[in-house]
């Protein structure tokens, strides 16, 4: 299957409470791969995901191939990627299948009314996320690590096919969390662009073959997460220690002698 364009990020800033939360960033994510955007607490992961959805106002622009998303309706811009944030406001109850079928209403303007294509394109997307079982399930009533899955399979039956996901592994056992990171490989080898927001270092490195670290807002690095310069960024930024070839790549640094404990 042909990667699709990728996303480029050129300048981006994105200004809030008085303040630049992302600060001139150039991120780009490539068709067929997958990507990921780390960094502390507060450095802008999220802020930066949102702006390039689309769902928060920037300057400088975001494209995919020679398309300027800024250029797009809100559903052509659907149709192009489908984003997945950290958590839902979703509390409707609706059943596991109808939440994921809302993936589908970019696809018709007016009134949502299903056709057999979207009904399949939701039971396929049940289907390649594991939760076929769970499809009549109300969602309010399930637990948080299978919402996320839930949400994950509503992204997929958009059709879209860049995918930003915002800590898609938070609330999700180890089982699960493997098997989600297993699906997005596999889903970048179909040319899908995967664009994912990780606090594990170690996630990064097992998962994504390029990876931005954000530092206030601002680009550190950009580059493969296990080359020399962003290892040596990360263990700088984070006062870490890289252990190569270690379960855990990366540990905390013992404290010097005579700190405060």
């Amino acid at each position: 299957m042909t990667s699709v364009a990728g996303l480029l990020a050129q300048g981006l800033r994105v200004r809030l409470g008085g303040r630049d939360v992302v600060d001139g960033v150039d991120f780009r994510a490539a068709g067929g791969a997958v990507s990921a955007i780390v960094g502390p607490n507060g450095s802008g992961k999220t802020s930066l995901l949102r702006a390039l959805a689309g769902l928060l106002p920037y300057s400088g622009q975001v494209s995919s191939g020679a398309t300027n998303l800024a250029d797009l309706s809100a559903a052509e811009r659907a149709r192009h990627l489908a984003y997945l944030p950290q958590s839902s406001a979703l509390r409707a109850m609706l059943s596991v299948r109808e939440v994921v079928a809302l993936g589908r209403y970019a696809s018709h303007p007016g009134l949502f009314a299903s056709t057999r294509r979207d009904d399949a394109l939701v039971g396929e997307a049940l289907r390649r996320v594991g939760i076929s079982e769970l499809a009549e399930h109300a969602y309010p009533k399930l637990s948080g690590g299978q919402q996320r899955l839930v949400l994950i399979a509503r992204a997929l039956a958009t059709g879209a096919r860049i995918l930003l996901l915002d800590e898609p592994s938070a609330s999700l056992d180890l089982r699960h969390a493997l098997e989600l990171f297993e699906l997005l490989a596999g889903l970048a080898r179909e040319g899908y662009c995967i664009v994912l927001v990780l606090h594990d270092l170690d996630d990064v490195q097992r998962h994504a073959a390029t990876a931005l670290l954000l530092e206030a807002g601002r680009a550190r690095i950009s580059g493969c997460p296990t080359s020399p310069d962003f290892v040596a960024a990360a263990e700088q930024m984070y006062g870490v220690t890289f252990v190569p070839g270690d379960r855990l790549g990366f540990r905390a640094r013992a404290p010097h002698r005579g700190a405060a404990p």
